[in-house]
């Protein structure tokens, strides 16, 4: 079992703030290094593209993400809990996501899902093994 210490809870904390921070500033092909080389990243029923991206794809998939200059993102992300478990850390939290594909840069929210990741550390960093989003509610 992981210790979710504070130190720890401070590091991945930080680590999932820089991630959503990295998207909303353009620079979405930098997260891929948040990735664990074998993880799996999967978008549940009611994303816009539900399914899961592993492994390289991953890095792949947030190189297209950057490209998509027109989308105007904020992500906010709210009560992050811990949990210890044989494989690293279990962090789940809210995300609440503004998303605008046109110049209008509505504040409505595009959606509010529910997120569950699985954190392990290696090499000195934290890294994503497993992160699924769930939306709870969506923008039609």
């Amino acid at each position: 079992m992981v210790d979710v210490s504070l130190s720890n809870r401070a590091g991945i904390s930080d680590a999932i703030h820089g991630f959503y921070h990295l998207v909303d500033i353009g620079q979405a092909s930098r997260t891929a290094t948040l990735f664990a080389p074998d993880a799996t990243l999967t978008f549940g029923p009611g994303s816009p593209q539900p399914g899961t991206i592993a492994g390289a794809a991953i890095g792949a998939a947030m190189v297209a993400r950057e490209a998509l200059t027109t989308a105007f993102t904020r992500h906010v992300v709210t009560n992050i809990l811990f949990e210890s478990t044989a494989d690293g850390v279990a962090a789940r939290y809210l995300l609440t996501l503004f998303r605008s594909d046109d110049a209008s840069r509505s504040s409505v929210p595009a959606f509010v899902a529910d997120v569950a990741e699985l954190w392990t550390h290696d090499s000195g960093q934290w890294q994503i093994r497993a992160r699924t989003i769930l939306p709870a509610f969506a923008r039609a």
